[in-house]
């Protein structure tokens, strides 16, 4: 028998002998936002601290871009069970815990930092409305601040009168844009490209992330700065499932949940910029409306919208 034959036969021994590293805990969570983007970014970033955290015994296993199904699929797959943890947009975790519509609110924060702020300082109130709910909240993350992508530029709000846009499956959302004086188009976001591209909807409202990760200026190529929403992604587990977990790991799970956060929501703002220069360079026609119209529009939703006892005081320690 030759020396090499001996040396790959003990090689061979050693990997049997010594298994792949493989955690106690692996959370599997899904998100429908591309693969690198800014609210994936944050995932990586809560799946190392977690790892650090535990030394090795809990990891997450990320499923991008709307692998496990949309949004709607992936927060009924929590509250079933058969999923660990989901980041949506707040619009859909809101449909749940109803206390969270108040980040549907259009014009609610200045800036991602502002909102960060806010959201740490009132974090364990909005724990018990996600427990009241069925859900443990691990994080706030960002999904930048929201402008409008369109076939032709918005100039200013009379520009928006009857044009088709898309936003999300939400109520606040869609009676924001009728105050705009948009026609409202709520669908999913996995058909948002396709429906811009065959003209079903004339422009949509989003972040500048995602407009640039799925390449949404390919077929609409303007991109309005009216920043009418700054945008929330909670990352969400079922109650019961965290509560049946160790202790030790229910801890790493929200510390590496909010430091991750805390970190994903400066690494939007430092993107910001980078984007809009970018954009630029592509060749898409960037205008910046007078906002002032929008924000008054805005005004009436927060007398219609927040109802409930839970909104208006989340409302208040959120802008107090």
């Amino acid at each position: 028998m030759s020396n090499r034959t001996l040396t790959s036969m003990a090689v061979a021994a050693a990997l049997v002998a010594a298994p792949a590293f493989a955690a106690d805990y692996t959370f599997q969570v899904a998100h429908t936002n591309a693969a690198d983007e800014v609210q994936d970014m944050g995932l990586q970033k809560m799946k190392t601290l977690l790892e650090e955290k535990t030394d090795g015994a809990a990891t997450i296993e990320i499923f991008p871009g709307g692998q496990l199904g949309d949004e709607a699929q992936i927060i009924e797959s929590v509250m079933l069970g058969s999923l660990d943890v989901a980041m949506t947009s707040n619009s859909m975790l809101s449909n749940y815990v109803e206390d969270f519509l108040v980040f549907d609110m259009p014009f609610l924060f200045p800036s991602i930092p502002a909102l960060g702020e806010k959201v740490d300082a009132n974090f364990d109130m909005m724990q018990a409305s996600a427990n009241e709910a069925g859900f443990e909240l691990l994080g706030v993350f960002s999904s930048g601040i929201r402008h409008m992508m369109t076939s032709e530029p918005i100039e200013s709000i009379e520009d928006l009168e009857g044009m088709k846009i898309r936003t999300m499956q939400n109520p606040v959302h869609v009676e924001a844009f009728r105050a705009y004086g948009a026609n409202p188009t709520p669908m999913s976001y996995s058909e948002l490209y396709g429906a811009l591209q065959s003209g079903v909807v004339d422009g949509a409202e989003g972040a500048s992330t995602g407009y640039d990760g799925m390449k949404f200026y390919e077929v609409a190529p303007s991109f309005a700065l009216v920043g009418w929403l700054n945008m929330t992604a909670p990352v969400s587990m079922q109650k019961a499932a965290f509560d049946a977990l160790p202790e030790e790991i229910q801890t790493a799970l929200l510390e590496a949940g909010q430091e991750a956060a805390s970190w994903q929501r400066q690494y939007v703002v430092d993107q910001e910029q980078p984007l809009l220069d970018s954009f630029e360079e592509m060749g898409v026609t960037i205008t910046r409306p007078d906002t002032e119209p929008f924000i008054e529009a805005s005004r009436p939703l927060y007398e219609t919208q927040l109802t409930t006892e839970g909104q208006k005081a989340l409302y208040e320690a959120l802008t107090e």
